[in-house]
């Protein structure tokens, strides 16, 4: 782990390292002695996490970065914060050319049918009181040398066919500006309309809970509605495939 540089983007605080096991974890690990709006960026990540326990391929191909957030959160305020992340840097990507992007439910996001960016949100909690909340944000900006694994070739994609130069420190820059102006608005929920409109499930079948159905929505509360033969229901947490996922 060698720290390569620090700088601001106010008004975040910016960290860049060249390897770390987790820009999450390093940034857990730190909450304490750090202050809000600290970010950790690696260039190469050896234990790269995802949701729901599993690993985020992080060669030296993406930006990896973490962000550190200790304002004031309330703990129904959590669920926003991958879905209002997911529109920031959608917006990021597309400035510097890419796309379009668009969001499948609850924190990846696609160009062109590939997986592109995958978010993964971390807390920390006093009882039932947040204290800290760490947004990871992994972007794979081309492909890397020699392709992606083979387990995960047919799903991941490359936000870039060409990344111009400097394309990591561009991004990075683009995504923490984006999510500046995204959190001073966060408790008017203003990014839902263009994470709706981005969606990728609504209008198709998707299995959710144990349960297949059409995508009808996004609640407010940024829950999946789904409906089947027997109505109606959200789902607030965990995974949707899609049917189209699955030929």
């Amino acid at each position: 782990m060698k720290l390569i540089r620090s700088y601001g983007v106010p008004p975040f605080t910016v960290r860049e390292y060249d390897r770390l096991g987790s820009t999450n974890d390093l940034l857990k690990s730190e909450a304490a002695e750090l202050d809000d709006s600290s970010v950790a960026i690696a260039i190469e990540q050896t234990a790269g996490k995802g949701r729901l326990g599993r690993s985020f391929f992080s060669p030296g191909s993406g930006l990896y970065m973490s962000v550190l957030l200790k304002r004031n959160l309330t703990p129904e305020a959590l669920n926003l914060l991958t879905p209002m992340t997911a529109v920031a840097v959608s917006d990021a990507l597309e400035e510097l050319g890419a796309g379009p992007v668009g969001i499948k439910w609850v924190n990846d996001l696609y160009i062109g049918g590939k997986k592109v960016c995958g978010i993964l949100t971390e807390t920390g909690m006093s009882g039932a009181k947040p204290l800290f909340a760490v947004i990871g944000i992994g972007v794979n900006i081309s492909e890397p040398k020699g392709g992606f694994p083979e387990e995960i070739k047919s799903k991941a994609g490359a936000a870039f066919n060409d990344p111009p130069k400097n394309i990591r420190e561009a991004l990075a820059e683009k995504i923490l500006k984006r999510l500046d102006i995204r959190l001073k608005s966060f408790e008017t929920r203003d990014f839902l309309p263009e994470y709706r409109r981005r969606s990728i499930l609504i209008g198709r079948m998707a299995t959710a809970a144990g349960r297949r159905g059409t995508v009808a929505g996004i609640d407010d509360d940024c829950r999946l509605v789904l409906k089947d033969e027997r109505g109606e229901f959200c789902i607030s947490s965990g995974e949707a495939v899609a049917d189209w996922e699955n030929t």
